[in-house]
């Protein structure tokens, strides 16, 4: 009975687990570009951009310009490769602004 119980709850939890990414991946150049500059806007709007103190501009921003002068090269790897790794730092300042959501500093009330 134990591992009925046990067994049930496992393929309850896995189901549960596999309807929070129903989200599509991109597939092309423009796909990842698009969602990037998109979660990248997001995260703008609440000041959630990642970049160093001496950097010009963000990692988001870096990496799409980089795409866009390997893409007019007609590096296709490359400018997706950099498309892709735009689409990953943008999607992590949003997850990072989703996380910290609602959080205060220790010393806040």
């Amino acid at each position: 009975m134990k591992k009925l119980i046990i067994g049930t709850a496992i393929v309850a939890a896995l189901s549960m687990g596999g309807c929070t990414s129903n989200e599509a991946k991109p597939t092309s150049y423009a796909d990842y570009v698009a969602s990037a500059t998109a979660a990248h806007a997001k995260a703008k709007a609440v000041n959630n951009v990642w970049k160093q103190k001496k950097m010009k501009k963000s990692y988001v921003e870096t990496y799409l310009a980089k795409a866009d002068e390997a893409k007019k090269k007609g590096d296709e790897a490359a400018a997706l490769k950099y498309a892709k790794e735009a689409y990953k730092s943008a999607n992590a300042e949003v997850a990072q602004m989703e996380a910290w959501k609602g959080q205060k500093a220790g010393w806040e009330k």
